[in-house]
């Protein structure tokens, strides 16, 4: 084991969770002189029993904690990010996952793009509520290959408040593979769990019609960039839209 590299996650993790060596020593049942040789490297054998007592305490697993892995640093970061989440955005997650995996091994499916489109319940004024999605499924097997490879995902237009420019019920096919460029249409969503279509400009987010505000540079850390808006299709209509 890599004891530096031990206590400098030991530390970023009592720094995130803003727990004391002091907090950490009654609820581990552990001595704080005894973390105290750990943090600050006069013990060169710890045993594991003590670094399951400080993983159990942290949340998180022993090979976490000791910076120990069998996977990618992406698949990692997925795990982790998990850990932060509710009970219900974990369900969600997990019936995308049972999606993906019937999608790509049922044989009845062989020929077929399938990806799944978001359907926000709810609407407002200038924007959608991702809270309480539910999901669909959207054929895009007879499309260009080249947007085929760049589309992630989509998303459907609930709301009349992005009109003339989409419409409701229009399917919006929306990439997170490449960053936006100058002009380029996106989705974004705030702290609030509320979604937004906007145009990228660099330096803020413009709205694309004269209903929606505009999000200076100042605000944007309050806003996740979940893609890049492709191409906005109708449903069963692809003849229109080739």
């Amino acid at each position: 084991m890599d004891l530096q590299n031990f206590r400098l996650r030991l530390r970023k993790q009592l720094q995130t969770q803003k727990l004391t060596l002091n907090a950490l020593s009654l609820q581990a049942d552990l001595s704080e002189d005894t973390l105290r040789s750990i943090i600050y490297g006069k013990s060169q054998d710890i045993k594991l029993s003590t670094i399951i007592k400080i993983a159990d305490v942290l949340n998180c697993s022993i090979d976490d904690i000791i910076g120990r892995t069998f996977y990618s640093p992406k698949i990692n970061d997925i795990a982790n990010r998990l850990c932060h989440l509710s009970e219900r955005s974990v369900n969600t997650i997990m019936f995308l996952l049972d999606l993906e995996e019937s999608s790509s091994v049922v044989p009845s499916n062989a020929g077929n793009e399938i990806i799944h489109v978001l359907l926000p319940t709810g609407n407002m004024k200038d924007g959608m509520f991702y809270d309480s999605c539910s999901f669909d499924e959207f054929d895009i097997s007879a499309y260009p290959s080249s947007l085929r490879k760049a589309t992630d995902f989509a998303i459907k237009i609930t709301t009349h408040s992005y009109e003339p420019f989409y419409c409701t019920n229009d399917i919006l096919l929306i990439s997170r593979q490449s960053l936006p460029e100058q002009n380029d249409i996106v989705l974004c969503m705030d702290t609030a769990g509320k979604l937004y279509i906007r145009r990228y400009s660099g330096d803020s987010l413009d709205p694309i019609n004269v209903f929606g505000k505009t999000i200076p540079f100042n605000e944007l850390k309050n806003y996740k960039l979940l893609g890049v808006i492709l191409k906005a299709v109708k449903e069963y209509n692809i003849e229109q839209y080739r």
